[in-house]
C-alpha cells in the first residue's frame, strides 16, 4: 500500500454533472416552447437558439474539462447527455406534433408525410443520425482509452 499524496483528486460526477443535465433540460423545453408558440415550425430562430445551447455546452465544456477528465468516461458521458437531451426534445415535439396533426387531418399518414417534408425532417432524422455517429466514434474511442480523455 502506498501512502503518496494523489496529485489530483477524483471529480465528483453527481455534483458536476447533474446541473448540466438539468440545465440543458431547461434550456431545450424553452427552445420548443418558443417552437410551439411561433407557429410549431423548426425555423432560424429555432435553429439559432438551439445554436445558443449549443454555445453553452461548449462553454461548460471548456470551463469544465478538467474535472471532467477526473471522472471516468466524464467527456463522453457529458457528449452523450447533450446528444440525449437535445435530440429527444426536438423528437418528442415531432411526436407530438404529428400526433396532433393526424387528430386535424386526414390520418396520422397525412401528418407524417407533411412533417418529413417540412424543416422537421432536419431537426429530428438528420441532427440525430449524424450526432449520433459522431457520439458512437465518440464512445467507441473512449472505450479503447478505458474512460480517461487525455
Amino acid at each position: 500500500m502506498t501512502t503518496a499524496p494523489q496529485t489530483s483528486s477524483p471529480a465528483n460526477a453527481r455534483t458536476l454533472l447533474l446541473p448540466y443535465t438539468l440545465g440543458l433540460i431547461i434550456a431545450m423545453t424553452i427552445v420548443q416552447i418558443v417552437v410551439a408558440a411561433t407557429g410549431g415550425e423548426v425555423t432560424i430562430l429555432a435553429g439559432g437558439l438551439t445554436a445558443l445551447v449549443a454555445i453553452g455546452i461548449a462553454v461548460w465544456l471548456w470551463r469544465n474539462l478538467t474535472a471532467l477528465k477526473r471522472v471516468r468516461f466524464g467527456v463522453v458521458i457529458a457528449h452523450a447527455i447533450a446528444f440525449v437531451t437535445v435530440t429527444t426534445s426536438f423528437n418528442l415535439h415531432a411526436i407530438l406534433r404529428v400526433m396532433f396533426l393526424g387528430f386535424e387531418v386526414d390520418g396520422a399518414g397525412d401528418a407524417t408525410h407533411t412533417l418529413l417534408e417540412s424543416s422537421w425532417f432536419g431537426a429530428t432524422l438528420v441532427m440525430s443520425a449524424l450526432w449520433g455517429l459522431g457520439l458512437l466514434v465518440h464512445l467507441l474511442g473512449s472505450v479503447l482509452g478505458r474512460g480517461w480523455e487525455d
